[in-house]
């Protein structure tokens, strides 16, 4: 009896205290983007408040009012959702995967999601560097280490300015997949996320220049607040009514 009523007691504790593994993290963080010049015609800035929850194997951002992201680990799918048109769409994270189960199932499969899967990476590539600049500086109240990201696309090349701290306990490969949830389903996704393991901790300030079809585009993403605390029910669920779009034909 004595020895269940300290198990019981050590529970009571736990549950009243918390933990990091039951916890919650909730990342609230200002995108804004500069205005830009785009063959001729000038495009206005923009500035919005993004929203991250991370659960263990589940993320879900909140980028405006009118779309969420929300990321299946364990699946290892991204569910794109337009709450405006109340749809939406299951992008995989491995393009390869996805062709061989589009195919697979026809005469002469394999080899056509081996061709398909070939052609759309060569489109959608994506290759990345991280180096460490071995510089320092504190952002709000945070330490960070300056950290410097390429992406080379056919599209064109972005360079990163990633200021990165260890003071912020969150699962950082969770928080990496869904900040860049944009490049989920492109070849070298997942060489791009092996690439941010080099970045240690999490940034909290990311000032990027992106030279695409011959305009420069300058945006800067800094985290405002961090917290501990649950995500609200049904976070990491689809909405009931959200009709399911197609993923390039898929």
């Amino acid at each position: 009896m004595k020895r269940m009523l300290c198990g019981l007691l050590v529970l009571l504790a736990l549950l009243f205290l918390g933990g990091p593994a039951w916890a919650e993290n909730f990342l609230k963080m200002r995108h804004v983007s500069e205005p830009f010049e785009v063959m001729g015609q000038r495009q206005s800035g923009s500035e919005e408040i993004v929203e991250i929850w991370l659960s263990g194997n589940r993320a879900r951002m909140n980028s405006s009012d009118n779309s969420s992201v929300i990321l299946d680990g364990d699946r290892q799918v991204m569910f794109m959702l337009d709450h405006a048109e109340q749809t939406y769409t299951e992008v995989p994270l491995n393009l390869g995967e996805a062709m061989s189960g589009m195919f697979g199932g026809q005469e002469g499969g394999q080899d056509m999601a081996a061709m398909m899967s070939q052609m759309m990476g060569a489109m959608m590539q994506v290759r990345a560097e991280v180096v460490d600049t071995g510089t320092t500086k504190t952002v709000n109240e945070w330490t960070c280490r300056v950290y410097e990201l390429t992406l080379n696309m056919p599209m064109g090349k972005t360079v990163s300015e990633i200021c990165a701290s260890e003071e912020i306990d969150v699962d950082v490969s969770m928080y990496n997949k869904i900040g860049h949830a944009m490049l989920a389903g492109q070849q070298g996704f997942e060489e791009l996320l092996r690439e941010m393991e080099k970045i240690a901790g999490v940034a909290v300030l990311t000032v990027s220049r992106a030279n695409i079809m011959g305009a420069t585009m300058v945006t800067r993403e800094e985290l405002l607040e961090h917290r501990k605390m649950a995500a609200p029910a049904g976070s990491f669920d689809i909405p009931d009514g959200y009709m399911k779009q197609r993923f390039m034909g898929m």
